[in-house]
């Protein structure tokens, strides 16, 4: 009996003693520790050029807004990004080669758009003065993320030339991180033909004139000093035409005769060249039938190609009503 008690006892003692405490088993001395997350290079995984529609496509009209997509990742987040640049130039052979990307840009030959980190963002366009080119809304994406699509959206210069044959144009990018580079590009891309014209002399006033009046290189038959102003962005013609039927302040009516022969009363002829001699002229004829003064014109500057001495000559018929004739004289620049 006693030997149960003391059994017990001790069964005790031993469930106490573990319970209570007593001498550490384990400590904590804490230390530092260190690592750096390396640079990594961007990428830019696709360059694509799209429409407003977000269509993609290989062909530009000048004056017509665009946007070029650009894909880019970097695992250090987006927001290591520096810049990214968009080259889109011009190439004289048609084969693309980066190095002959235009650097300053040029309202013929290129433009130069940069996304720069900052706070906010900047967008700017090289040429950014005296020129038609010009950059729209642009977008960028959520620079917390590892990728995403800079959207660069741009209307060509009205002179960014055109590229009827193997000339052709090309989209360059650089992603830069401060330390490391990454690039990408869209080839052979087209540029198509544009061309606008302001008739600066607005009025064309002969006077008077009497009927049997022949073509002749002075008044009143020569209305000279009308100033036409071409732009394009490659070659091409200079036309003129008029309306057939030219109305007088009461009820009479002229009539326009592109054979010269102004057999019939109340017809009238008129001659038209851009210089003030006859010689090189054409017989303007109706808006059917555009005749070309001059088809030597090339790639202008943006601020165009004014020719001052274009001029207009008349002829009447032997019967003609007196009146005063009112009438449309149509000049045109076309694509050759």
């Amino acid at each position: 009996m006693k030997m149960k008690t003391v059994l017990s006892l001790i069964a005790v003692i031993s469930l106490v003693a573990a319970l209570t405490p007593g001498v550490a088993f384990a400590a904590e001395d804490p230390t530092t520790g260190t690592f750096t997350c390396a640079n990594s290079a961007p990428s830019v995984s696709a360059v694509a050029l799209y429409t407003t529609a977000n269509a993609t496509t290989e062909t530009m009209n000048p004056q017509t807004e665009y946007y070029v997509k650009v894909g880019v990742s970097d695992a250090n987040t987006l927001d290591d990004l520096n810049t990214v640049k968009v080259w889109i130039y011009w190439d004289e052979d048609g084969t693309f080669n980066s190095a002959n990307k235009v650097d300053p840009g040029n309202t013929q030959t290129g433009a130069i758009f940069t996304w720069t980190n900052a706070n906010p963002d900047t967008w700017a366009i090289d040429p950014s003065a005296s020129t038609s080119w010009a950059l729209g809304s642009c977008i960028a994406p959520t620079l917390t993320g590892a990728s995403g699509d800079f959207k660069f959206y741009f209307t060509p210069g009205m002179v960014a030339k055109e590229s009827p044959d193997a000339d052709e144009w090309h989209i360059y990018v650089e992603a830069f991180d401060g330390g490391a580079t990454a690039n990408s590009s869209q080839e052979n891309l087209n540029m198509n033909w544009y061309g606008e014209i302001d008739v600066i002399t607005t009025d064309v006033n002969w006077g008077d004139v009497d009927p049997g009046q022949v073509f002749a290189e002075d008044a009143p038959s020569e209305n000279g000093s009308i100033s036409v102003k071409y732009t394009a962005n490659g070659n091409y013609s200079e036309q003129v035409a008029a309306l057939g039927t030219w109305n007088g302040t009461g009820a009479n009516s002229a009539t326009l005769d592109a054979t010269e022969n102004v057999s019939n009363a109340n017809q009238f002829s008129l001659r038209a060249d851009d210089t003030d001699t006859m010689g090189s002229h054409v017989t303007v004829d109706t808006t059917s039938n555009y005749k070309t003064i001059d088809d030597a014109g090339t790639i202008t500057a943006e601020t165009g190609n004014t020719e001052a001495t274009n001029s207009l000559w008349i002829k009447l018929s032997t019967t003609f009503v007196a009146d005063t004739y009112s009438g449309t004289i149509y000049y045109q620049i076309a694509n050759r």
